[in-house]
């Protein structure tokens, strides 16, 4: 070793960070997700090496890195490259504190720019992925070491079409403005996850985000109809057809709704949209005794062929919090259903909630009610995060017919671990997210929020559900995610995934560490 390599620091977690000029330097503090929530994140190198392997990998990683700036600043210009600042801390940590440090942020605003960032990582070997907002709540846009490419440029309404219902959008739209500029003509976009004020439909198609009208109109991938993305080789395609039928070859659209930008990097997206609703609807608050007896009344709304617009679940910690940090008054009740019905199904609707004993039975007033009691499910998360220094949520999906046993064992999960569990979500697909909350200082209450996030992910395992139904998996649930498809008799589509990922990014460039590429 010649004494200019022998004059590189050492790197920390095997990280070697750039400055402005290209020159090596070693992260500050540096730490990964808060805790290890079900699955630890996965570091650039494992913890387990130590010494002179860590060493040599770092020495590998400032090759790889070293002139990169210079590299980056020839495609999109000096003022998009960002290394240090404000900004730059932004992309160190998503919204649920997993924490990794870029190498370099890049903000590119033209798929030839994008496509000439993912060439230069690619023929550089240097892990690269996509931010949209940052509103991940699984670790999944965070990494050691990576070039981050900010898609918030992206940000244009390309087409509306009013006769075949679709829209034209850059992924840096926020999907909250999509709504308002289809509304204005009489449309509506159907996706609408609780952070829809600011996450992108890009993070949206990656993540194949659901939210509360899920429970009607589906998720993510029932609504995206083709794609134009930048392939791990920086090649540019287009994916899919804006067409109501197509069966011309497999559906790779659908493929890329869910991957976490394990795959590529999307640059357009054409998405079904719907007319707004001609009839009425009319949004109610319903409350009940307890958790389970609010589990039977949607049960009950399923046997009943009832199919609600929104169908939300909150219990009276949830509300009492978001009372508290937002100045609302909304009356408290251990279990709270908030419901969006069409006008015809309110009899038989109302029905089933007094038929299960329901409390209250409460429309909206008036409009601006409505969207009050309709903000306390979208501040849900905001507001709970402000009751302890951590929190985590859980995503699992339970079949519908076992949620009122799923809500009474969070309630036995969270007395055995000594834990608070406030419940927040959408009820009426079995999708609902028990928050852990927990004490980052404290060791015990660490392990005690680890044990009940594991115990109740098993659990859906265990009654046939999912490990998540809209968060993803990131690097928060790649063991369980695993342990799903094993108990679930899906070991070989593991496999078939894994050469799936392999096909499309052969030098695991793209998000590598997370997700499938994990598992």
């Amino acid at each position: 070793m010649d004494g200019r390599q022998s004059r590189l620091p050492r790197p920390e977690n095997g990280v070697l960070l750039l400055d402005s000029h290209g020159s090596c330097r070693t992260p500050s503090g540096l730490r990964g997700a808060p805790e290890p929530l079900g699955e630890p994140e996965t570091k650039a190198v494992p913890r387990s090496l130590g010494g002179s392997a860590a060493f040599l990998v770092g020495m590998t990683t400032h090759r790889r890195l070293a002139g990169l700036p210079s590299e980056l600043k020839k495609i999109v210009g000096k003022a998009q490259v960002i290394q240090e600042g404000e900004f730059f801390e932004e992309h160190r940590k998503d919204m649920a504190d997993y924490e990794g440090t870029p190498a370099v942020v890049v903000r590119p605003q033209s798929e030839e720019q994008v496509s000439a960032i993912v060439q230069l990582a690619n023929r550089r070997e240097v892990p690269i992925l996509a931010w949209g907002a940052g509103s991940s709540l699984t670790g999944a846009v965070v990494r050691d070491g990576a070039i981050v490419v900010d898609m918030r440029r992206f940000d244009r309404i390309l087409k509306i079409d009013p006769v075949n219902w679709y829209v034209d959008v850059q992924p840096g739209v926020v999907l909250d403005d999509l709504g308002n500029a289809l509304k204005a003509q009489g449309f509506f976009f159907p996706p609408d996850p609780a952070s829809s004020f600011l996450c992108t439909v890009g993070g949206a198609i990656a993540t194949g985000a659901g939210g509360m009208r899920c429970v009607r109109y589906g998720t993510m991938k029932d609504w995206v109809l083709a794609l134009r993305v930048v392939l791990p080789n920086g090649e540019v395609t287009s994916l899919g057809e804006p067409l109501p039928k197509n069966r011309a070859g497999y559906d790779l659209v659908r493929l890329f709704v869910g991957s976490e930008g394990t795959l590529g990097i999307i640059t357009q997206a054409t998405l079904k949209i719907l007319p707004l609703p001609g009839v009425r609807i009319r949004r109610m608050l319903v409350q009940f005794a307890d958790w389970p007896t609010a589990g039977e009344a949607i049960k009950g709304l399923r046997k009943a062929r009832v199919v609600p617009d929104l169908l939300e679940f909150l219990d009276r910690e949830t509300i009492a919090a978001v009372n508290r940090s937002f100045d609302f008054h909304v009356e408290e009740a251990e279990a709270t259903l908030l419901v969006d019905l069409e006008e015809p199904s309110i009899p038989a609707a109302t029905e089933v909630f007094r038929v299960h004993h329901a409390l209250g039975i409460r429309p909206a007033a008036d409009e601006a009610e409505a969207d009050r009691l309709y903000q306390v499910r979208a501040r849900a998360y905001l507001a709970l995060k402000e009751r302890a220094s951590g929190i985590q949520i859980e995503d699992v999906v339970v079949p519908i017919d076992r949620l009122a046993e799923y809500l009474r064992f969070v309630k036995e999960v969270a007395a055995r671990h000594h834990v608070q569990i406030p419940v927040v979500g959408h009820a009426g697909d079995g999708n609902v997210h028990p928050a852990i909350l927990y004490d980052k200082a404290d060791a015990k209450s660490r392990e005690a929020a680890t044990a009940a996030f594991e115990e109740i992910c098993r659990y859906a395992i265990r009654v046939g559900g999912s490990v998540t139904g809209e968060h993803g998996v990131g690097s928060q649930k790649v063991a369980l995610f695993r342990a799903q498809l094993e108990a679930h008799g899906g070991g070989e589509s593991l496999r078939l995934m894994k050469e799936i990922k392999r096909v499309f990014d052969p030098k695991g460039i793209m998000n590598p560490g997370k997700y499938v590429d994990a598992a």
